[in-house]
């Protein structure tokens, strides 16, 4: 499985200098399984997403698969500017896990913010085939090769973690979830089990989630590097990558905070934008590779 983050920035995107190195852009993350894209959330990252998976094509048609850990605007915002939507030819299944029998409809969401007055052109100038899926929590999805399931996490109006497996590896995208550092919900953890990578929201630092220096965070819905580190210990994970960074986290504040997290769990790593990781396969032994911006090689961590 190979990993690519298109967006790592939590509820709105920063650009400019002070954030070029991790990026800006919302949520987005595009997880290749053996020729399926598989695409977790629609912040600002799709749009260059979208541009990529075009060009690769040439006239080709695309399958593409686009799977939501829930549906406030950060995670939704670029799905009209997903240029794949527009093109006939194209197919792309909708996925979300509904919070309850009163939780809206994908559909009726990604449609409500393409109308007027908030956009000018609406979902049906999408010209590809769009399918909608409403699962339950729990349910098993396949696309191709890869396995998928979900399981609820505790953020207002809910929301859910992903897990994908495929060829006995697997990975986790967890965004959007509070919880204590030392009691890990075992939902979570089973959900986690045994994964390679954990992309894990720890959008805080654990001061300003209690509310040192400012107000608390708590209630908000995000969690911190050690409440990553609690669930990737207690689910024998090997690498958690903390994700959803807080817009007024610079690159100098996110570099401190990667050093310090890694000296709570050894096996953490920051996402980036345009950041690139390779899930190995049985034969690697686990092993994950990622694509370091410095020196533009293949880093090996064990």
């Amino acid at each position: 499985m190979r990993v690519v983050f298109h967006g790592v920035r939590g509820s709105i995107a920063t650009a400019g200098e002070a954030t070029r190195r991790y990026g800006g852009n919302t949520p987005c993350v595009a997880v290749e399984v053996e020729g399926s894209t598989l695409i977790f959330d629609a912040g600002t990252g799709i749009r260059k997403l979208g541009s990529d998976l075009t060009r690769a094509s040439g006239l080709a048609p695309l399958a593409l698969n686009l799977f939501f850990s829930h549906l406030h605007w950060d995670h939704i915002q670029g799905f009209p500017f997903f240029g794949p939507a527009y093109v006939p030819g194209n197919r792309v299944d909708v996925w979300h896990a509904r919070s309850g029998a009163e939780s809206p409809l994908v559909r009726e969401v990604l449609s409500e913010q393409m109308r007027p007055p908030t956009f000018p052109v609406g979902i049906e100038a999408m010209r590809a085939e769009l399918a909608f899926h409403e699962i339950d929590a729990g349910q098993t999805i396949r696309v191709g090769e890869a396995r998928l399931r979900c399981a609820p996490v505790d953020h207002p109006n809910g929301c859910v973690a992903w897990r994908v497996e495929h060829r006995g590896r697997a990975l986790v995208y967890a965004t959007d979830l509070e919880h204590d550092a030392d009691q890990p919900p075992p939902e979570l953890v089973e959900l986690c089990r045994g994964a390679e990578l954990l992309i894990y929201d720890a959008m805080y630092t654990p001061e300003e989630y209690v509310g040192i220096g400012g107000p608390s965070r708590r209630g908000w819905g995000h969690g911190t590097f050690e409440t990553g580190a609690a669930v990737a210990e207690a689910a024998g994970v090997r690498t958690l990558c903390l994700f959803h960074h807080d817009p007024n986290h610079d690159d100098g504040f996110m570099d401190a905070l990667a050093a310090r997290a890694r000296r709570r769990f050894a096996g953490t790593i920051v996402a980036a934008e345009g950041m690139v990781l390779d899930v190995g396969e049985p034969a690697q032994a686990g092993r994950l590779r990622w694509q370091d911006e410095a020196s533009h090689g293949l880093v090996a961590h064990g």
